[in-house]
């Protein structure tokens, strides 16, 4: 049998077998990294919080090639709608591990009741499109990820903006700060504050509440969260008008934003970029190197926001969905 035509096992993955998973995706999609930790991590949260997941692998022999992870997301919720993200070692892309996942994963798919599955793939990649296109994915929405470098960033020409908003009583504090002031029930105000602010964030599917529970373990659980750079924008009068947050898991050096929104009443006044602002500072302040963020084509005012600081596009990734 020659190189190109060996046949790949694909199974679920064995609970050793996490960090060798992690390594794939992380060779594939070397953007987006991820370690073990991180895959099994997901996987339990699904669980626990009563959805639907499972990762499978390919293997060449006994060496993980590829790996599949289906779930269902907790901010997109639908009872029959899943994502997947697959990815195969680039230096077996092309070879059919890609297609033994896929032979293995739809079966399980709709006996679960699958109705759609969403994906996303970056334009650059040699063949993604090709894939998915030829198993009935369509394209959709589009994304950027960008990049800023916090090493050459320069905050001057924004101090005027942090001075006016600094005049009109707001201030952006952090969860550390928060917590060490002994703030009344913290985790409520942040958890409303966050499902207020995530509802006009564009997105492919729908936006659902976010539980508390799910608030609670997978976004202040979260090993990741920076506590200095989770950031909340104060109003005069002590109302919560905005917020932002950083990240850094153990797969990257690099600072990775979570959301940053602000209440409909106080959009169009800066408060973003001044959140954006310290942020940036918080992460130089904690060692951080390069920030990275992402957001929909069409989310207008945030890319306009990230261009005016600086931040770099990569290549856009596209989402596609597959009815099933």
């Amino acid at each position: 049998m020659t190189f190109q035509e060996r046949t790949f096992a694909a199974r679920p993955v064995g609970e050793s077998e996490w960090d060798a998973a992690a390594r794939v995706w992380t060779l594939a999609c070397p953007h987006d990294p991820v370690s073990g930790s991180d895959l099994r991590k997901r996987d339990a949260e699904q669980r626990d919080w009563g959805y639907t997941a499972f990762t499978l692998v390919a293997l060449a022999g006994e060496d993980v090639v590829g790996l599949a992870n289906v779930y269902q997301n907790p901010g997109a919720y639908h009872p029959h709608r899943y994502t997947l993200e697959l990815a195969v070692h680039p230096g077996w892309q092309g070879r059919g591990a890609g297609r033994a996942l896929w032979a293995a994963l739809l079966p399980r798919l709709r006996a679960v009741g699958a109705q759609g599955i969403r994906t996303l793939a970056r334009e650059d990649h040699p063949i993604a499109s090709g894939f998915l296109t030829r198993r009935g994915f369509a394209p959709g929405k589009r994304y950027f990820t960008s990049s800023l470098d916090l090493t050459t960033f320069d905050e001057a020409p924004f101090r005027d903006l942090l001075a006016r908003l600094r005049a009109q009583g707001v201030r952006v504090r952090s969860l550390t700060e928060l917590r060490a002031a002994g703030t009344p029930d913290l985790t409520g105000r942040l958890h409303a504050l966050m499902s207020d602010v995530r509802q006009d964030v564009p997105r492919a599917e729908p936006a659902t509440p976010l539980s508390r529970q799910v608030f609670e373990e997978a976004v202040l659980g979260d090993s990741a969260l920076l506590p200095d750079a989770y950031l909340i924008a104060e109003a005069a009068g002590g109302e919560w008008i905005g917020q932002t947050t950083l990240f850094r898991t153990e797969a990257s050096p690099d600072l990775l934003t979570g959301l940053t929104g602000v209440t409909r009443a106080a959009r169009g006044q800066g408060v973003a970029t001044a959140l954006k602002l310290h942020a940036i500072r918080a992460g130089r302040a904690l060692g951080g190197t390069l920030i990275r963020t992402d957001n929909a084509s069409d989310n207008a005012p945030m890319l306009a926001i990230n261009d005016r600081l600086g931040f770099v596009r990569d290549p856009a990734s596209v989402s596609w969905g597959l009815e099933l």
